[in-house]
């Protein structure tokens, strides 16, 4: 999997450069973030989580997507939806609860 950038949404924040544990995102001359090499991207979706305007998404395996897809966070307050599109239009959200997590 690897991680997709639309520079038309990135404000340049550089949040995402800074959680990136795999050192993977730079930003250019805008200041736009953008992965140096996409194939490093060790797709554990922490730039997403941090970007605050949903600029980055991450490509599906075949696996998940029948002939890939994208995924992307869209967070209010503790509620974190994470909206799966196929490449055939279909969309699987999840929702999940952060005041929920790891209670069992």
């Amino acid at each position: 999997m690897s991680i997709v950038i639309d520079k038309t949404k990135c404000v340049g924040c550089g949040k995402c450069v800074h959680i990136c544990p795999g050192n993977v995102l730079r930003q250019d001359v805008q200041k736009k973030a953008y992965p140096e090499d996409p194939s490093d991207c060790w797709s554990c979706v922490s730039c997403m989580k941090e970007c605050p305007v949903q600029a980055i998404s991450i490509l599906l395996p075949m696996e998940i997507s029948a002939g890939g897809g994208r995924m992307k966070i869209r967070r209010d307050g503790n509620i974190t939806a994470w909206e799966m599109e196929k490449t055939d239009g279909e969309k699987i959200v999840i929702t999940t609860d952060t005041n929920e997590a790891n209670k069992y």
